[in-house]
């Protein structure tokens, strides 16, 4: 193959030393591409080689989607055929499989060409109806900036090659290991010292976290009986685990996702089977911690007293975040004397690796999350929208916008900052002081005329489309199909920087959003959440309304999904209240049911929010009278108690804050009685009805 020979000498140069890891980009038709990558494999006989995108090769080979089964494992070159499309978050994992000395190859069209290329995972990214409105791909654009300007990446074409070896020139490897030996030691602490002192281990990839819990493994099992459980999202995310145990106990034996040595076994177990189980276990290893749900972390802290948690610092798909953010809070007053290990020394390549810094700095992964300090300025505070051109040549403004975002919800990827650039349908406002960025609103257009006829077929539960949330979700919960018809902004983000957080900040970059939208004729404002107290109240102080809650909670978060609308066109807004009302509905049938395990505080707060009325005929009262003095049994009357504290929820206000959580554990909820006297420390039924009467007596005594 007729080739620039410098490539050749690069490639030559690269495998008589010691270098870091390294971007090539070859740039060209397709077919042309893909037989120069296959060729410089052949022509350096590299064999552990990773195909991602479409391939006939004999090569490991794996779709975009489906990147995630690869992670556990390790390759010479991994090679992206952005021809079957580009995702960030695949580029980004992958890279963390490729060891020392190994290059990532991107396979693409020309550089000038390449940001209005026909992307085949286009239609993964944009929302029904937007795709006759994309035309430039603004993060493509991006991209190619950052590969330009950055001098460690090698670019290979038909018209020539250019790009110079990146030389590890400190590699010694005389500490390479010493963090890993710490946290193998602190691994060890857990099994064999004090109980209930969790360790938190945490790595970017290639810092030998898996390696560590694998090796500490096999030294407790050899050391004496011990029965160690591990779990993990998947199976295959523990093979480093597993291949450390047999390479230092060769004496080992495999069978069903378990190891055995001597008195001693580790086994894999899904995380609900644990949970489920009442069996001893001497050490619970939770790996890949920061992709598990939280509420499922916090139950196996409380259930096993000896437990690793092990995590991915970032996440690459944005699910460290939640682990840092919401996880070690919880975990800290969960148990209060746990202890954190972080292995930042790679040991997969070299430190100051150049394809690693290439993607954080590109993808903007090692912005930092902290609190960014700002002078105090007497200048204004604006409100603005910024398009995505605007973002692409202002690279500052979008890292600092990026990273507001991430700030705002932990589960912001690196797909979302590749979404944010070339979606049509999502748009960005900023709120500034100065030229300090304060606050970032990020909302996404819905429904209007794109659905036509598809808007009762939506409603009558037949179809679905890509995007349009809320629109597609209130539309078919209803039976609505003038809901899809409604042009609407869904605001999917709002976020302040943290010390200006609870100033008015976010509404005042709310309330400008509003009349951007009023100036463009949207009909209706809406949002979907995570429903906890302190973010409903934000919405309903805006005039949003509450008109649908998931039946279960988000795995991710453990909280209930809630929807808030406002209208802003007169003929939405009876419309809004009737939904309001039919809420309200659906909310009260599934108090006892799918809502039974929701927070009292966040019940007693949804019906404070709900139109109600407090009108109670005289002889209910005088019946929940009797029950509060001790004439009447709670069996006779407890429809009246459950139908009164409904009409009348700011009443319960009257008592204290436990005393309002058994009322509404007990009467809305219906919880059993060993349920109750379990969470509220009670002795029994005769002691439940005490409490409640004691309750009653007090809200009656101060209504009147």
């Amino acid at each position: 193959m007729n080739l620039p020979k410098q490539v050749f000498q690069w490639c030559q140069q690269r495998q008589a030393k010691s270098c870091h890891r390294q971007l090539l980009v070859i740039t060209g038709q397709e077919k042309w591409t893909i037989d120069t990558a296959k060729y410089l494999a052949d022509h350096n006989n590299v064999k552990d080689i990773l195909w991602v995108g479409d391939t006939e090769s004999a090569y490991d080979s794996v779709s975009i989607k489906n990147y995630r089964s690869k992670l556990g494992h390790e390759y010479q070159w991994v090679i992206l055929n952005c021809f079957s499309g580009f995702r960030a978050n695949t580029a980004m994992a992958l890279s963390g499989t490729i060891k020392e000395n190994g290059l990532m190859i991107i396979l693409c069209p020309e550089l000038s060409e390449w940001p209005s290329y026909a992307d085949p995972e286009l239609i993964n990214r944009i929302s029904f109806g937007f795709n006759q409105k994309y035309t430039h791909s603004y993060f493509i654009q991006h991209l190619i900036s950052s590969l330009k300007e950055d001098n460690t990446v090698a670019l290979l074409s038909k018209v020539g090659f250019s790009g110079r070896v990146s030389n590890e020139e400190n590699n010694t490897c005389d500490n390479l290991f010493d963090e890993q030996r710490l946290a193998v030691e602190s691994i060890r602490k857990v099994a064999l010292g004090h109980r209930n002192r969790p360790l938190v281990l945490t790595a970017d990839r290639g810092r030998g976290k898996s390696s560590a819990l694998g090796i500490a493994a096999a030294d407790l099992m050899g050391l004496s009986a011990k029965k160690i459980c591990i779990t993990a999202p998947h199976i295959n995310n523990i093979e480093q685990v597993f291949f450390h145990i047999k390479r230092l106990l060769p004496e080992v034996t495999e069978s069903s996702n378990s190891l055995s040595y001597q008195s001693s076994s580790l086994t894999f177990k899904p995380v609900d089977v644990i949970l489920e189980s009442n069996s001893h276990i001497d050490l619970l290893l939770v790996d890949e911690a920061s992709a598990m749900p939280i509420h499922l972390l916090c139950k196996l802290a409380k259930k096993c007293s000896r437990i690793v948690f092990s995590s991915t610092v970032h996440g690459y798909e944005g699910s460290g975040r939640g682990f840092e953010t919401r996880f070690l809070k919880q975990l800290s007053q969960l148990k209060p004397h746990y202890k954190r290990v972080e292995i930042s020394q790679p040991i997969r390549w070299y430190k100051a690796d150049t394809l690693e810094q290439f993607w954080f700095n590109t993808l903007f992964h090692n912005t930092k999350h902290g609190v960014k300090k700002y002078e105090e300025s007497n200048q204004p505070i604006n409100c603005r929208y910024i398009s995505k051109q605007e973002l692409v040549d202002n690279k500052n403004l979008l890292a600092d916008v990026f990273r507001l975002l991430i700030n705002a919800h932990y589960q912001t990827s690196q797909d979302d900052l590749q979404r944010m650039l070339d979606a049509p349908e999502l748009k960005c406002f900023i709120l500034t002081q100065g030229a300090s960025l304060l606050g970032v609103a990020q909302i996404i257009e819905e429904g209007g005329h794109f659905f036509g006829e598809l808007a009762t077929n939506i409603a009558n539960c037949s179809r679905r489309v890509k995007g349009h949330l809320v629109a597609q979700s209130i539309t078919s919960s209803y039976n609505m199909p003038t809901f899809a018809l409604a042009r609407q902004w869904r605001i999917s983000r709002i976020a302040i920087e943290p010390e200006y957080q609870r100033k008015g900040y976010g509404k005042k970059l709310l309330n400008y959003v509003e009349r951007q939208a009023i100036h463009r004729n949207i009909e209706l404002l809406t949002t979907s959440f995570g429903c906890n107290s302190d973010i409903l109240r934000f919405w309903y102080s805006s005039d949003f309304a509450l008109t649908k809650l998931s039946s279960k909670p988000e795995i991710s978060s453990g909280e209930h999904s809630g929807i808030c609308i406002k209208a802003l066109a007169d003929k939405q807004q009876q419309q809004i209240k009737n939904l309001h009302k039919e809420f309200r509905q659906e909310l009260i049938y599934q108090l006892d049911k799918n809502f039974q395990w929701m927070s009292e505080t966040l019940i007693r707060q949804l019906l404070t929010f709900m139109p109600s009325t407090s009108v109670s005929f005289s002889k209910e009262l005088e019946i929940i009278e009797q029950f509060a003095f001790g004439k009447r049994t709670y069996s006779t009357c407890k429809r009246l108690l459950r139908k009164y504290l409904i009409n009348n929820p700011l009443n319960l206000s009257r008592i204290d804050i436990d005393k309002q959580a058994l009322l509404v554990a007990a009467i809305l909820q219906n919880n059993t009685d060993k349920v109750l006297c379990d969470k509220f420390k009670l002795s029994g039924k005769k002691h439940i009805e005490q409490t409640l009467k004691v309750s009653f007596k007090q809200i009656l005594r101060d209504t009147v």
